[in-house]
């Protein structure tokens, strides 16, 4: 009965310790990382003139997003 006990004991309890994974959130699709991607640039396009002044004339625009003037 003892070596029965010991058995029980000994093949139980390593399978009690084990731990379930965490379900993590599934890996995103190539689509939802150019989405997320195209999301960041965008915002860090919208707080630009903000973070980098140096590059922006007076009204907030790059030398090259200026339309060309007509004369």
């Amino acid at each position: 009965m003892t070596k029965f006990i010991i058995a029980a004991f000994l093949t139980t309890l390593p399978v009690l310790a084990q731990t379930t994974a965490a379900p993590g959130a599934p890996p995103l699709t190539d689509r939802e990382r150019v989405q997320a991607d195209r999301a960041k640039a965008a915002e860090e396009e919208r707080v630009a003139p903000i973070t980098r002044p140096w590059d922006r004339d007076a009204d907030g625009k790059r030398p090259w997003e200026r339309k060309s003037q007509k004369p």
